[in-house]
C-alpha cells in the first residue's frame, strides 16, 4: 500500500514505516505507557501491544487511538490556499497570519510570524498586531 505520509520524513523507529494506516495509534509525544520495543523496532503500547507513533506532526494525522480503539484514519486534506499579501482591512489581519502559519511547517512558524508581525507593525496598532499574533499562533 501506498502510505499517504512521507516516508522519509518519519524517524527511524516509527511504526509507519511498516504498518498501514490504522494499524497503530498516534499519540503527543513519548507517553508512560508505551515503550520502545527492540524485538519489533518500534514503541509499543505495553497494555495491548499495539503499535505507537509518538510524532503526529510527523506522520501528518492527529493523536487517535486508530488500532486500539478502530478510530478512523483521517482523510487526506488538500493544502489550504496560499496567504497571498497582507491585507490591508485589520479585520483581516489574523486570518492572513493564520494562514502564513498553516503553510510555514513546524521549523518555520518563528521565522514567518517574525516577518509576519514586522510588516504588519508598518500598517496597523500594536494592539490589532498582537491580537492577530495570538489568533495565529492559537491556530496551531
Amino acid at each position: 500500500m501506498d502510505h499517504p505520509w512521507d516516508e522519509d520524513a518519519l524517524c527511524a523507529v516509527c511504526p509507519g514505516q511498516v504498518h498501514d494506516p490504522g494499524r497503530f495509534d498516534v499519540v503527543d509525544g513519548p507517553q508512560p505507557g508505551c515503550r520502545y520495543d527492540a524485538a519489533t523496532g518500534y514503541r509499543r503500547e505495553a497494555a495491548s501491544g499495539v503499535p505507537v507513533c509518538i510524532h503526529p506532526d510527523r506522520i501528518g494525522v492527529r493523536p487517535g487511538r486508530y488500532a486500539t480503539a478502530g478510530e478512523r484514519w483521517p482523510a487526506p486534506t488538500s493544502p489550504a490556499a496560499a496567504a497571498g499579501p497582507m491585507p490591508t482591512d485589520a479585520g483581516a489581519l489574523a486570518g492572513w497570519m493564520t494562514a502564513l502559519v498553516r503553510h510555514a511547517g513546524p521549523a518555520r512558524v518563528d521565522a514567518v510570524l517574525g516577518d509576519a508581525e514586522r510588516e504588519a507593525a508598518r500598517s496597523f496598532p500594536a494592539v490589532v498586531v498582537v491580537e492577530a499574533l495570538r489568533a495565529a499562533l492559537g491556530a496551531l
